[in-house]
């Protein structure tokens, strides 16, 4: 019975035992976040469990420190689709953009970076 428990204790993994991923901070970037409000410069967007729950200037915030930090200075970041925001508790669909789409809406058919409910993927695969 002991050996059945050490067993099954040991094919579990992190994640099933409850120790959480680290927040993720997109740092840099001016932040367009589909509410209206004029775009944010220099500004930080931490991600938790697949969700936004900063979004904001980054002057005066404290990243956490386990945070994973992506430079995302001279990008625009905004939400991966259109009429989404993004704001406290949405979900963490997010494109990375070498250039202002309020200026050029173009640049949101090729994204520098993608991230979908917070984990980054490969926006332009070769």
């Amino acid at each position: 019975m002991a050996l059945g428990a050490i067993l099954l204790l040991a094919s579990c993994s992190s994640d099933s035992v409850g120790v959480a991923a680290p927040p993720k901070a997109i740092v840099g970037a001016t932040l367009i976040d589909g509410t209206g409000r004029p775009p944010i410069p220099d500004a930080v967007v931490v991600v938790e469990l697949g969700k936004v729950v900063v979004a904001t200037s980054s002057k005066g915030y404290t990243i956490p420190a386990n945070a994973i930090k992506t430079n995302a200075t001279g990008l625009y970041i905004t939400p991966a689709q259109v009429g989404a925001r993004l704001e406290y508790g949405a979900p963490a669909d997010l494109y990375l953009i070498n250039g202002n789409p309020l200026d050029n809406p173009l640049l949101l058919s090729s994204p520098m970076r993608v991230m979908k409910t917070g984990e980054w993927l490969n926006a332009n695969p070769k």
